[in-house]
């Protein structure tokens, strides 16, 4: 009797987990944004049921406030030997990189994102090269049926405002597998380690 409880919690368990990993959940971003606020909204969905929500609520820039001389924290000292140490790992560790972006690639469906912002840097000279450079990337996003990219140069003042909505579907199941066999090299592990020391 003990033994078939067992075997049914575990089945249970075993359906859940492969339940969450091969279901999609859907990601909903809806937000706007400019220099003097931000308001964003985030709803995280599985079987139709939502899970996780932030509400939109406006956010406006921090100031950063000063800290007295005593309150300041040491900095750390710089070390080349170290620093050049976590270059050499993360050089090594490229191949879990191109792993997770793989597994990213696989795990995120893009069902359609909409971008609409209008920019300027205050100078023509620099807004207008600017604007080059994104429109040298745009045109080539636009031939992507999800996703429309449009933006409008303002060359009198410096400005960033827009709005951005976005919809995706996630599979954690490339996710987890990308990331355990990421995981699985030494170079990765040694570079978590290496970033996790340093927190």
């Amino acid at each position: 009797m003990i033994l078939e409880i067992v075997a049914i919690v575990l089945i249970v368990l075993f359906s859940i987990i492969a339940a969450v990993l091969l279901i999609p959940f859907h990601v909903k971003l809806y937000g706007t944004f400019s220099q003097s606020a931000r308001k964003f909204e985030v709803a995280l969905s599985w079987l139709g049921i939502t899970i996780y929500r932030v509400k939109p609520t406006e956010s406006k820039p921090k100031e950063e406030k000063k800290k007295p001389k005593e309150e300041e924290p040491k900095k750390r000292q710089f070390s080349i030997g170290k620093t050049l140490e976590l270059l050499s790992t993360v050089s090594d560790s490229v191949p879990a990189f191109l792993i997770l972006i793989r597994s990213f690639r696989r795990a995120v469906h893009i069902q359609h994102l909409v971008m609409d912002f209008t920019f300027g840097l205050g100078d023509p000279a620099d807004t207008a090269m600017m604007s080059g450079y994104i429109w040298s990337v745009s045109w080539i996003l636009n031939f992507i049926p999800s996703v429309s990219l449009s933006f409008r140069p303002d060359f009198e003042q410096v400005k960033f405002d827009g709005s951005i909505q976005a919809e995706a579907r996630v599979r954690t199941l490339f996710l987890v597998i990308g990331f355990l066999r990421a995981y699985s090299k030494n170079p990765f592990r040694k570079l978590i380690k290496e970033v996790r020391s340093r927190r």
